[in-house]
């Protein structure tokens, strides 16, 4: 049996993080990469930012805290993540810029909710993605288990209608796992336009941020 070690905080970028080991799929680690990437490839900061797969919600409170977008939604599957990032809103009191929902994709967000961008650290692996079975021993599958890219389909599937005019899909993936080919032409079956495949930035040149974006 597996045991994982108990919530504690975590500082971030002036957000105190409730978190938990087997809550955090590397949004602590790599996702880091997200804030040169606002501050170096995006123009400007956004106003409505949405964390889709948030677990603990490490990426977008650290646009919050870097004040790189004036409001954020965080949006997971998981409800004990959902409940760590709420004890992170009411802990930091960032009720009035930040709230927490539980959602199977956007199965459970309004259909009128709109977002500039939305980011996020989505399951990496694919059940017949070779030398997987390393991720297996130590997190559970919620964190990094796509079978055949089911969830990544639902979610370019549903995405358009949550994008305002004009808004960006920034999300992190990793090249040993998913070639960049296969999420661009799930984002183009769905209507976005395919911006490119950026690579992260330094220790993070293992990951690269698939980027699409809903035309005016």
């Amino acid at each position: 049996m597996t045991h994982y070690r108990p919530r504690f905080q975590m500082d971030c970028d002036g957000v105190s993080v409730t978190t938990a080991d087997h809550l955090d799929g590397g949004g602590s680690d790599f996702g880091k990469a997200y804030i040169r990437f606002f501050k170096e490839d995006f123009v400007g900061k956004t106003d409505s930012l949405l964390e889709w797969c948030c677990g603990p919600g490490f990426i977008g409170f650290s646009l919050l805290g870097r004040r790189l977008c004036k409001t954020l939604t965080l949006i997971d599957i998981n409800r004990e993540a959902v409940d760590v990032c709420s004890k992170t809103i009411q802990g930091n009191g960032l009720a009035c810029r930040a709230s927490a929902h539980r959602s199977d994709c956007f199965d459970d967000v309004p259909a009128e909710a709109r977002w500039d961008i939305i980011v996020g650290n989505p399951p990496h692996v694919n059940t017949r993605t070779p030398g997987s079975t390393d991720f297996q021993r130590r997190k559970p599958p919620v964190i990094y288990l796509d079978t055949d890219w089911a969830i990544h389909r639902r979610f370019y599937n549903q995405v358009q209608g949550h994008l305002r005019p004009g808004g960006s899909v920034v999300l992190q993936e990793k090249y040993r796992f998913a070639d960049p080919m296969i999420f661009q032409s799930m984002a183009e079956d769905a209507g976005l336009a395919v911006v490119g495949a950026v690579q992260c930035s330094e220790p993070y040149e293992e990951y690269y941020f698939m980027w699409t974006r809903l035309p005016l």
